[in-house]
């Protein structure tokens, strides 16, 4: 591989669809973890979600304790909390903007990393915030 590996933080949806079997996030994740195409990222968010559901089974949470091993993690810093404080003020009526996505967006901007996420509607009015969804990686 040639050049500079490029951070891309995973959003907690692309996780949870691979942990329900969808087959394009769980070729994603792969790309990620085993191929080391990207440097990835999660935000201390994700493991929140993640651990949050009401359905997770014990192959579950051994699976997403696997993923995230593989993937560094973004703690909630004081500059990410500053800018995504920014953007709820800003975003949070003419938007929808919840707390989370407002964290993981400002965590992949002081990252300086793209966003690998199924939801794209609810970050794509953030500036300067790049988006690619798993789907991209797959043409067909």
């Amino acid at each position: 591989m040639f050049g500079e590996v490029k951070p891309i933080l995973i959003d907690t949806d692309v996780i949870i669809n691979h942990l329900r079997g969808q087959v394009q996030e769980t070729a994603f994740l792969k790309r990620i973890m085993i191929e080391e195409e990207f440097q990835g990222l999660y935000s201390a968010v994700t493991e929140v979600e993640l651990f949050a559901a009401e359905k997770v089974n014990e192959a579950q949470v051994n699976d997403i304790k696997s993923i995230l091993d593989n993937l560094k993690r973004i703690e909630l810093t004081s500059a990410i909390a500053q800018m995504a404080g920014n953007f709820l003020g800003r975003f949070r009526k003419s938007h929808s903007l919840e707390m989370p996505d407002a964290i993981i967006g400002a965590s992949v901007l002081i990252c300086n990393a793209s966003l690998a996420t199924v939801n794209t509607r609810h970050y794509s009015f953030i500036p300067g915030l790049l988006l690619t969804s798993p789907a991209a990686f797959f043409p067909g």
